[in-house]
């Protein structure tokens, strides 16, 4: 009954229910903006020139169906205005004659042109786009790699234009599909398709998650010093303790579920459901250790956007810092996105909340004696 009356409470603070409305606000507004915008950085390319090279990369990057959008420019100062102006991530201007760069790769010279690529500020975006640009026009060079292989090797130096169209074509007829990749998690399971500005929901929400325990340990405090628990006393401090986060994160996790299933992200439930209540709980026992360790709620206060500025960086929210990995481990949050198709993750997220648990549990103990000691000394 008490536990009611403290779902209840909570419902009566102003912040918990603006807390709990803003993850609903965003995840309707990232499915909105992200319906039909599959495209991860929109890329401009001007390419002047007819020759063959050209031509092949113009119907390559046509034709292409993937995460990158296309844009063509007739003219090179629409294009930059446009990467000015932030409409394009980046633009390409590719030589008049492409033939000749092509050539010269090949041929292990020092080209004459290169491919100028356009950014207005650096990111991690750009590294990507130089390596695309690099895989399209590779095709060219390896085809004229071939060519020259040829002729040096078996004709002397000298080949008809036959049979350098029938290198040609024998090249463009190895083309690689599509069909010869295929996607999967570490389960097996297959890749859904999730718009890109919705990929980082799951790693968001477990931040969020991480906010509603704080907060949690703030409204802990303040009921602490509002008089609260002089009438609720209990044997067990762990587990009164424990009821008090567990039925403040009652509505959060509801809210969690109901946005992964809405955005699309959602899995299988024997997948999501024991990952996200062991989760809940490492966040609680977390959030539980901060306020006994810490000396108040302006210490959380304090703490909080450090805490999750951190968490962000830590866990595979944006991006994976692979070569901080055994300081990842100490993040939750880590734990937790890397458990859905990974049951290694889930093992190690079900022994990090045991030792996050009986953490707690010995802060307890500690606090307790601590208390008993300084009551000894003032009397």
């Amino acid at each position: 009954m008490r536990y009611l009356l403290l779902l209840k409470r909570f419902f009566r603070k102003k912040s918990y229910i603006l807390m709990l409305l803003l993850v609903p606000l965003m995840v309707f507004l990232l499915k909105e903006v992200g319906h039909g915008q599959n495209s991860i950085m929109s890329i401009g390319v001007y390419i002047p020139g007819e020759d063959a090279s050209s031509q092949a990369l113009r119907e390559n990057l046509e034709h292409e169906t993937g995460a990158i959008q296309y844009q063509f420019y007739d003219s090179e100062d629409d294009l930059k205005s446009d990467v000015a102006n932030q409409t394009l991530t980046e633009g390409w201007i590719v030589p008049e004659d492409l033939d000749a760069l092509v050539q010269q790769v090949a041929s292990n010279q020092y080209p004459s042109e290169r491919v100028q690529v356009i950014i207005r500020e650096a990111g991690l975006s750009h590294l990507l786009g130089k390596e695309i640009i690099c895989s399209r026009i590779y095709p060219s060079v390896a085809k004229q790699l071939l060519i020259n292989y040829m002729r040096l090797s078996i004709s002397d130096g000298e080949m008809s234009a036959e049979q350098i169209s029938h290198i040609e074509k024998s090249f463009d007829s190895f083309g690689l599909s599509d069909s010869l990749f295929k996607a999967s998690y570490m389960d097996s399971s297959e890749m859904n398709e999730t718009p890109v500005i919705l990929m980082p929901l799951r790693g968001i929400l477990a931040m969020w998650l991480m906010l509603c325990g704080i907060a949690t340990s703030m409204y802990y405090l303040e009921d602490q010093e509002n008089g609260l628990f002089i009438w609720w006393h209990s044997k067990m401090r762990f587990c009164r303790d424990l009821g008090y986060y567990t039925v403040a994160f009652i509505a959060p996790s509801i809210i969690t579920v109901i946005s992964l299933i809405y955005s699309g992200t959602f899995t299988t439930a024997t997948k999501e459901l024991p990952a996200l209540i062991l989760y809940v709980l490492a966040t609680i026992f977390f959030s539980m250790a901060l306020r006994i360790i810490g000396s108040g709620k302006k210490f959380l206060g304090m703490l909080t956007p450090a805490l999750i500025i951190l968490s962000t960086l830590l866990s595979p929210v944006f991006v994976d810092l692979k070569s901080l990995r055994q300081i990842q481990k100490c993040c939750p949050a880590f734990h937790y996105l890397s458990s859905i198709h990974d049951t290694y993750y889930m093992v190690s997220l079900l022994i990090y909340t045991i030792f996050l648990g009986g953490l707690v549990i010995l802060l307890l103990k500690l606090s307790v004696k601590v208390r008993q000691v300084l009551k000894a000394d003032l009397l």
